[in-house]
């Protein structure tokens, strides 16, 4: 699905012949929104192919049921996180592709219900700085402003973690981490409006 998905906006994106161009030395500044919140963009140009972007979101709480593997976390899930990604524009139109690192505060904690055990939970991920990958746009739609769009993976599974020292507890929580660690990325979209300043 997620491949489908990347590949979708990468044929998109690539036809796409509105170029946003910018020059060296432009920031601009944007709010937007990603699965972990809202969003606060920074971007710099360092020429018309290769820009740097911060990216500061959150704000997402959700309090519900979430499946993760064969277990249920009955509690509250807060997203948010902090990246800084790296823009290429090979065929100088709307068209990037990006890297860079995404530094989580995301967490699920609530009661955790596996295998007819329940004990107090907590659902990070693996790795709190992890590499991110991503395909998507930037292109105008009046002087200085601009619609972005991001579509890509965080390298990271996610890890279960519990203070109960019962050792059934934290035998199963190994064993939901083993079966986590067969899925090593996270989701990432994300769109932005922004102008140029």
């Amino acid at each position: 699905m997620i491949l489908r998905a990347l590949i979708a906006t990468t044929a998109l994106a690539t036809f796409a012949t509105t170029a946003f161009s910018q020059d060296a030395g432009d920031i601009a500044v944007g709010l937007g929104t990603t699965n972990f919140g809202l969003s606060l963009e920074g971007e710099y140009t360092i020429n018309p192919q290769v820009r740097v972007r911060g990216l500061i979101m959150g704000g997402l709480t959700i309090e519900d049921e979430f499946e993760v593997e064969d277990a249920t976390v009955d509690g509250e899930a807060e997203f948010g996180g902090f990246a800084l990604i790296g823009d290429y524009y090979p065929l100088g139109n709307a068209w990037r592709i990006s890297g860079g690192l995404f530094v989580s505060n995301t967490e699920i904690t609530g009661l955790v219900e596996d295998e007819g055990l329940e004990y107090e939970g907590t659902v990070e991920f693996a790795n709190s700085v992890a590499p991110m990958v991503a395909t998507g746009f930037s292109t105008s739609f009046a002087p200085g402003w601009a619609v972005s769009g991001d579509l890509g993976v965080i390298i990271s599974s996610l890890e279960v973690s519990s203070d109960d020292v019962n050792p059934l507890v934290q035998a199963d929580v190994d064993e939901l981490n083993d079966d986590l660690e067969d899925i090593p990325v996270y989701p990432f979209a994300g769109v932005t409006v922004s102008y140029v300043f």
